[in-house]
């Protein structure tokens, strides 16, 4: 778990793992140069459970850096993502480790999501595709497995070593899924096994423009590096998506990007979340007429 000014939900992420119905497990939180009270909250958790441990930094790494240096001290051969900001359920490693020790051949699983505010008030929930063919095809298309559900059984890794980029910082996440499915198989829980928020200082919402940026050069070095080889609607979708964020301003790009996935298989449904001047509610009357037009295309 990295964690950079997240003293408003850390402790809620933190009970959350204590919380697990599966005991064998430690858990290695990051404190990334946080200037608010990130860093004490975990030093008086940490004081009172040794299954946690802590790292932490005068100034900011950055989130790949960060993860890197938990990785490194990990000693379990089943690594869990966590993000600061989210609860998981109290049995997401219940459930994980049985998949993981029941089907081999996955190296890694996430589940789906319940979304939730600042408040943690329900806003929605995201669904993910199941299985490793339907996850595998939707990589090029949008990211299929959220992050903070995933557990990675680096067992299948050999001598390869997880390890995030720090300079695609903002879609470091889909670079490690197609990293990981050349070794294995990619799969998700049908459980929902997190409650994932959603706020204004979430990362991929700075800056959409950027993340989007490093969701195009991650697919390349895909395609270069790992050997991925996207469909002819995958080629497509990232095509029409380049356009999009190129043409529209920031404010708009992550409503449109959710009307878009509500077309999808699974998708998110029922979000309501601001942008500062609309909810996406809102804004999907605004933006009605284009994005049924790209959605209906999309989905053919």
């Amino acid at each position: 778990m990295t964690a950079y000014n997240a003293g408003k939900f850390v402790e809620q992420a933190v009970k959350s793992i204590q919380a697990q119905t599966y005991p064998n497990w430690e858990l290695i939180i990051v404190n990334d140069g946080s200037t608010d009270n990130t860093l004490a909250i975990v030093k008086k958790i940490a004081k009172n459970d040794k299954r946690i441990k802590k790292i932490s930094y005068a100034k900011n790494r950055g989130a790949s850096y960060a993860s890197n240096s938990g990785l490194a001290i990990a000693r379990g051969v089943l690594i869990a993502r966590m993000d600061a900001d989210d609860i998981a359920m109290s049995d997401r490693f219940e459930k994980q480790v049985d998949f993981l020790q029941s089907n081999p051949k996955v190296i890694a699983v996430g589940g789906q999501c319940e979304l939730i505010d600042s408040k943690g008030k329900n806003i929605g929930e995201k669904s993910f595709p199941l299985t490793n063919n339907e996850i595998y095809s939707a990589l090029y298309q949008y990211n299929p497995v959220q992050h903070p559900t995933v557990m990675v059984n680096t067992k299948l890794l050999g001598k390869h070593k997880l390890v995030y980029h720090s300079d695609v910082v903002l879609a470091h996440d889909l670079e490690l899924l197609f990293f990981l499915a050349q070794y294995g198989e990619l799969a998700n829980l049908p459980d929902t096994i997190l409650k994932y928020r959603i706020h204004n200082d979430s990362l991929s919402l700075r800056n959409p423009k950027k993340t989007f940026r490093d969701t195009i050069e991650v697919r390349s070095r895909a395609v270069k590096m790992y050997g991925y080889v996207p469909t002819m609607r995958g080629q497509m979708m990232g095509l029409l998506q380049q356009m999009i964020v190129s043409m529209l301003p920031s404010v708009i790009i992550y409503p449109l990007f959710h009307l878009i996935r509500m077309r999808q298989v699974g998708g998110v449904k029922n979000l309501v979340v601001s942008t500062g001047r609309y909810t996406a509610k809102q804004m999907q009357l605004r933006l009605a007429g284009m994005t049924a037009a790209i959605a209906t295309w999309l989905v053919r």
